[in-house]
C-alpha cells in the first residue's frame, strides 16, 4: 500500500483529534468530505489506522504508570507475552529478539498496585521502573517519520 500527502494529512489531523468530522477535515484540506471518508476507510482497511479513540492520561487520573522488563528464556517469551497481554494492567507488551518482554503497566494504589501486578507475572528476573513524571505523552506517529517510509510516494 502506498500513502500520499493527502493520506498523511488525514492521519495527522485524526491523530490530533479523532472526533474531527470528515466534512470539517475536508474543508481544512480543501477536498470533498467524500474523499476524506474514502481515504480514511482505505487506511482503516489496510491496517494503517487501527482505531479511533479517546486518550486518557493515567497520571491525571491518579494512576501509576510503570515499565517492567522481564527476562524470560526466548523459548518461553511468546507464551509469557500472551499471558501478560491478557492482564488488565498491561497497556503495551513488546517482545525483544533475546526473549525480554517490555510491558507498560497502569495501576491504581501506587506501589501496591505494581506489586500486585508483579505477582501475576511469575518468577523471572525483571527490572521494574515506576514512572515519577511524564514529560511527553503522545501516542501517534509523527508525520515527518511517516514521510521517511517506503510506502510514502510523495518523496
Amino acid at each position: 500500500m502506498k500513502i500520499d500527502r493527502l493520506d498523511l494529512e488525514i492521519i495527522k489531523h485524526l491523530q490530533e483529534d479523532a472526533r474531527l468530522s470528515f466534512r470539517h477535515l475536508g474543508r481544512k484540506l480543501s477536498v470533498p468530505h467524500t474523499t476524506v471518508f474514502t481515504r480514511a476507510e482505505k487506511l482503516v482497511k489496510k491496517g494503517v489506522i487501527k482505531k479511533f479513540s479517546a486518550l486518557i492520561h493515567p497520571h491525571d487520573m491518579g494512576l501509576q504508570t510503570g515499565f517492567v522488563i522481564i527476562d524470560t528464556p526466548p523459548a518461553k517469551s511468546k507464551e509469557m507475552a500472551e499471558k501478560i497481554s491478557k492482564l488488565n494492567e498491561a497497556q503495551k507488551v513488546y517482545r525483544t529478539f533475546d526473549g525480554k518482554i517490555i510491558t507498560k503497566v497502569v495501576v491504581s494504589d501506587q506501589h501496591r498496585g505494581l506489586e500486585k501486578f508483579l505477582t501475576k507475572v511469575g518468577n523471572y528476573p525483571m527490572t521494574t521502573l515506576a514512572v515519577h513524571d511524564v514529560v511527553k505523552f503522545e501516542e501517534g506517529v509523527h508525520p515527518e517519520i511517516l514521510k521517511t517510509l517506503d510506502i510514502y510516494q510523495d518523496k
